[in-house]
């Protein structure tokens, strides 16, 4: 749980009261129909933030108390269905935390009874209907007649069993030119991947699904846009023990129907996937609405969905689970309340079905991270989807209530969900579309359009012309160079690394070669490095360095631009800006600070940083905060022990420095260093006259820096080499006429400091690794 203020100081001292008034109760399910007469939904305002946190205190510590709605938004309604034996503990703690309610629904057991049995039986009509809830075996039949009634258009599979042995049915659905297309044609098509039911009681996401099935292919003809080029798979009742069981013994049933130790049933489906499993927001009591399992994948239901999701990796782009209710579109994560790479993209998908939505009806959809909206909670699907699966747009959607009704709206709204629902997900999904075809597009125009590699160093690059160039040099070396982009910044522009050496195609890793990594950029005023990164990168491929005897030894791996959204801020806003662009957030109460300084966010004498928020020096609130320091950390991690030289460029101290930054104890093998970081600082004396010093860092410095990447290389992923060099430009963006010589004079120090590796010292260091850096 995050930590929280005001309320967290009397919140649990409240709640312990109650617990001892209300004393505490078993969950279980007997043979009978649950009788929820008496029981009563309240609408409780969360004003201030104290309230918030108190509800949600409740909320984690009384399972009776059913919480249908809570979210971490000062000024919204929480509602709660509260049983007759706790109605007067719980107006009493409303009462004396001063919280304002109401009653919405003074019986639930007889607006229940009315939901469940005023509804007609299912039409015998060829079209669904929409003024009932499908039972299970009705859905299974509509879906089985429309296979065989557009047979050209669907078909329906069975992905698994639930544990009562009710077939878990996958409805597929292409266009039929693509079931006219060559079967390789269909396998490499983009899936829209959409699953619902996997909470038993939230009856209109299933309804919704199979309203979705029947618009796409009885009405196929209005949304050839969806199909053209788009496989939809839609797994309409993932839980369908569950399901059947909320229709006819407990209406508010949300678990599978597992046994799960005495007298306790079920397991909650969307705490149950392989991703931060039992981590944060989810029960470990068997008898709880939220219980995980016994371990990840404990569930047939989970364990169908899984294999679905592997076995379209690659293919899925677009993953929408259904449920119910809220009118939220949730993204990952929900395990904590950092935003993933890539996020966005997410948001922008989910912000065009809510605008499409609020167009449509007026409705208003809250969008953002499931953390950050509602609270924590591990182990869900759309976060295995988006990280394990690879699906680059996974979203929850939480659909519209019944009004007072919440999870039991009347058949008679079905109609009226189901529409305006359909609105959000058809903007979603041509958005989805629209951004691949974006990408397709942007990578053709890059092959058609070229960047004259002649005309580099006369100007400071972007980073959408680095990427152009680096695209440009795949195409024509393919055989000794791969780009990839491990991680996004902030802001959402790729980390771009780049691999260089002789043979870049082969599978398996050359024995006893070495790798150096090299990363430039990482402060964003200093525009010169990154011309020394990309002048690295084309002396080794445009003019073919890397078939020197000793630069052919070693895999290059070049990071020319580490943090891009800094660098680009400083290019369009502010030519002296250091750091990243992260905002810092209103929960460090400095609202107009932005960014942290990566060279001092690596975890190694960290502490010595600046605490600061708004210091160009600024730490940032833990090690390894940013994406852009992450990204080489997992880079350091991958090349193990292969990599034996980092180096990591820098502007303008005429410097070449080793460790130790944070101490002036020298490591034990800094004499070595020394001698390569003078083999450097030579060579350019020598053929240009330009003066380097060589030292470690706290000696030229003259000054302790903590959380240093060379101190971080050296000291913890043990890389044996690893050095600064501050190259010599008057300046941090020296004047464009300048650059190709900085360039050329930085390669040559460069060059010598590897020829010094290779010769003098290969014998010191032995071993290598495999390189593995997707």
């Amino acid at each position: 749980m995050r930590s929280r203020t005001g309320g967290r100081r009397f919140g649990p001292v409240l709640v312990t009261v109650f617990l001892t008034l209300v004393g505490c109760s078993a969950v279980n399910a007997t043979a009978r129909r649950h009788s929820y007469s008496g029981y009563k939904l309240y609408s409780v305002e969360q004003n201030t933030q104290q309230q918030v946190d108190m509800l949600r205190d409740l909320q984690q510590a009384v399972d009776d108390l059913d919480f249908w709605k809570l979210d971490r938004l000062v000024g919204s309604d929480a509602r709660i269905l509260v049983p007759p034996s706790q109605l007067l503990s719980f107006q009493l703690l409303l009462d004396t935390q001063q919280l304002r309610y109401r009653e919405i629904i003074p019986d639930f057991g007889s607006v229940q009874d009315e939901h469940l049995f005023s509804a007609k039986q299912m039409l015998r009509s060829k079209r669904l209907p929409l003024t009932k809830y499908l039972r299970y075996n009705e859905m299974v039949d509509y879906i089985n007649s429309l296979a065989r009634k557009y047979s050209d258009l669907m078909t329906v599979s069975e992905i698994g069993k639930s544990h009562e042995g009710r077939p878990i049915p996958s409805v597929t659905i292409r266009s039929p030119t693509s079931y006219a297309s060559q079967a390789a044609r269909n396998n490499s098509q983009p899936v829209v991947f959409v699953d619902a039911g996997i909470h038993a009681r939230e009856w209109a996401a299933p309804a919704m699904a199979m309203y979705l099935i029947s618009e796409l292919v009885e009405n196929s003809a209005q949304h050839k846009d969806l199909l053209a080029g788009l496989t939809w798979i839609i797994v309409p009742i993932v839980n369908p023990d569950g399901y059947e069981y909320s229709h006819e013994r407990e209406r508010l049933w949300r678990k599978t129907r597992r046994p799960a130790g005495r007298n306790c049933y079920g397991i909650d489906g969307n705490r149950n996937y392989d991703f931060h499993w039992a981590e944060v927001g989810a029960s470990d009591l068997p008898c709880a609405e939220t219980y995980h399992g016994e371990q990840s994948f404990s569930e047939p239901e989970t364990r169908a969905i899984r294999d679905e999701l592997l076995r379209l990796k690659g293919r899925c782009k677009f993953y929408l689970s259904l449920h119910t209710y809220g009118e939220y579109l949730l993204y990952p994560w929900g395990w904590t309340p950092e935003l993933p790479v890539g996020w966005v993209k997410i948001d922008k998908v989910a912000k065009a079905g809510a605008r499409a939505i609020h167009d449509a009806t007026g409705t208003t959809y809250t969008v953002g991270s499931s953390t950050n909206v509602l609270y924590a909670a591990a182990g869900g699907s759309d976060d295995y989807a988006f990280a394990v699966a690879d699906v680059p747009i996974s979203i929850t959607m939480e659909l519209p209530g019944g009004g007072s009704a919440g999870f039991n709206p009347p058949p008679s709204r079905i109609e009226e969900i189901v529409k305006e629902t359909f609105v959000g997900i058809r903007a979603m999904a041509l958005e989805v579309r629209l951004l691949r075809l974006s990408r397709l597009n942007g990578s053709r125009a890059c092959c058609k359009m070229s960047l004259d590699s002649t005309k580099l160093f006369q100007t400071y690059q972007s980073h959408k012309d680095i990427k152009q160039y680096l695209e440009q040099l795949v195409q024509r070396y393919s055989s000794k160079i791969e780009i990839f982009s491990r991680a996004e910044s902030y802001e959402g522009r790729e980390i771009l690394t780049v691999r260089i050496c002789t043979d870049v195609q082969k599978k398996r890793p050359v024995p006893n070669r070495w790798c150096i990594l090299i990363d430039a950029g990482i402060h964003a005023r200093e525009w010169i490095t990154v011309s020394v990164a990309l002048f690295i990168v084309q002396q080794l491929l445009e003019k073919d360095e890397i078939s020197a005897k000793s630069f052919r030894s070693f895999e290059w791996i070049i990071l020319p631009l580490l943090n891009p959204d800094g660098y680009e801020y400083s290019r369009e806003h502010n030519k002296m800006w250091r750091k990243t662009r992260r905002p810092l957030g209103l929960r460090n109460h400095h609202r107009s600070c932005v960014g942290v300084d990566c060279n001092r966010n690596f975890n190694v004498a960290w502490t010595i940083g600046s605490t600061r928020f708004c210091s160009f020096l600024y730490r940032g609130e833990r090690p390894f905060s940013e994406r852009e320091t992450k990204n080489v950390r997992d880079l350091f991690r991958k090349l193990r022990p292969a990599c034996k030289f980092y180096l990591s460029l820098h502007s303008y101290a005429k410097a070449i420095i080793y460790p130790r930054a944070y101490t002036r104890t020298l490591p034990r093998n800094w004499q070595m260093q020394h001698t390569i970081a003078e083999a450097g600082a030579d060579a350019m004396k020598k053929a240009t006259g330009v003066r380097y010093r060589c030292g470690s860092a706290s000696t030229v410095l003259n000054r302790p820096v903590g959380g240093s990447s060379i101190d971080y290389a050296h000291d913890i992923e043990k890389v044996p080499v690893a050095l600064v060099m501050e190259v010599a430009s008057k300046g941090f963006h020296p004047p464009e006429a300048n650059i190709q010589r900085i360039c050329e004079e930085s390669w040559i120090g460069i060059g010598a400091m590897v020829n010094c590796l290779a010769a003098s010292f290969r014998p010191v260091l032995r071993g290598s690794g495999t390189l593995h850096l997707r």
